[in-house]
């Protein structure tokens, strides 16, 4: 059976080196652990989720391709599942950034013993990279992928030590580095949601609301800087 994963999750797992054992947190229906058993890139997964009904549903494809002695199936909060060192590369996609801090902070001595981290935040991705500079990580690569119309950024991170600007973090070090190809499409359509967001709020003039729309100006030209800057 072939298991073609999403522009995502094929983003995800262009960062897994072969032949590490690998734990995916927040697995869901377990696509992206059957993907790396299936296709000899890992030789052991663990696919966790805390809800009952997405494990079950990880365990049937997994049972369905007798993949059992390879993927381990494992019900439980973020890295609570893993011992330390077990898995040699952590890889936790599709949740929030702040969500992805927490599941880190909580299971440190697990984040720090794998030897990689591949990051998958869906939003405030800017605290997910302060965080990992902040707390002995540094970022060694970063991905853009595009799926139906929205874009989704990967980080990267090993253990080290690096430096980190606000700039860096709220537009990625390495994205800006290496001019990702869809850098600048992805930073067009975020400066074109939040000119709409700005242009709905023009009649409010609140106190918050005023401070609001300073905030959102103050990006959209920061955005319109890196944009110019990549033309």
């Amino acid at each position: 059976m072939r298991i073609k994963l999403s522009n995502r999750l094929q983003a995800v797992a262009r960062y897994i080196p072969v032949g590490l054992r690998v734990a995916d947190i927040g697995t869901d229906h377990g696509y992206l652990p059957v993907y790396l058993a299936v296709n000899d890139i890992s030789p052991q997964v663990i696919a966790s989720d805390r809800g009952k009904g997405p494990l079950a549903s990880a365990e049937q494809l997994v049972g369905l391709l007798s993949l059992e002695n390879q993927v381990s199936l494992r019900l439980g909060d973020g890295l609570s599942v893993l011992a330390p060192g077990e898995a040699e590369v952590i890889c936790i996609a599709g949740m929030g950034g702040m969500a992805i801090t927490d599941i880190l902070t909580a299971g440190m001595a697990q984040a720090k013993a794998a030897k990689r981290l591949v990051l998958q935040p869906q939003r405030n991705v800017a605290a997910v990279r302060h965080f990992l500079v902040d707390n002995g990580f540094k970022l060694v690569a970063e991905d853009l992928a595009e799926d139906d119309g929205f874009y989704y950024e990967i980080i990267v991170a090993e253990p080290g030590e690096m430096q980190l600007t606000d700039l860096d973090a709220e537009f990625g070090p390495l994205l800006l580095a290496n001019g990702h190809p869809l850098l600048k499409d992805f930073l067009s359509l975020r400066e074109r949601d939040l000119t709409r967001l700005l242009d709905a709020m023009a009649d409010n003039n609140s106190p918050d609301s005023r401070r609001r729309k300073e905030q959102l100006e103050q990006e959209i030209s920061r955005i319109a800087k890196v944009i110019a800057e990549l033309e």
